[in-house]
């Protein structure tokens, strides 16, 4: 299981990495383009915008499975150790649920009606952008099994 999450963080830190510097490059080429020749460019404005859907959806994936993501700990810090236990537990089911429902069946249904429509620059399959969240879903889904099966990090659980 560890070996899973490792392989699983090293591929999206090293894609969520690269669609950064990308992204940035071509924000760079895109105010140059702007700014010195005079000539705008829509094909690096789309193309941003939809990698900034892909980076956001693949790094939330990447937060759920560190543990990282926003939360509110008004309630658990008041428990003892084996509630918040099954608090954890519940979040973590929940997180499976709204992955497995909204995100990967949703986002299938999306991904599936959308992929006959174009984008007006690029002339992408639209659907192609909405297979973010499908994607991002199914790693959500095996970040927070893996968070089922494996409990508490160590380093929470001595804290």
């Amino acid at each position: 299981m560890i070996a899973i999450r490792k392989l699983l963080d090293k591929c999206l830190e090293f894609i969520c990495s690269v669609v950064f510097v990308v992204m940035i490059l071509v924000v760079l080429y895109q105010i140059f383009v702007r700014t010195v020749l005079g000539n705008p460019n829509t094909v690096t404005e789309e193309f941003v915008k939809f990698s900034l859907v892909w980076l956001s959806l693949l790094a939330s994936a990447y937060v759920v499975g560190k543990r990282s993501h926003l939360s509110v700990s008004l309630l658990s810090d008041h428990l003892n150790p084996q509630k918040q236990r099954i608090l954890d537990t519940v979040v973590q089911i929940l997180f499976v649920l709204f992955a497995a429902v909204v995100m990967i069946f949703g986002g299938f249904k999306a991904v599936s009606v959308t992929m006959g429509q174009l984008s007006p620059s690029l002339g992408i399959p639209m659907g192609l952008i909405y297979l973010a969240v499908p994607v991002s879903g199914i790693l959500i889904l095996v970040y927070s099994l893996l968070n089922l099966i494996q409990g508490k990090p160590q380093e929470e659980s001595e804290g």
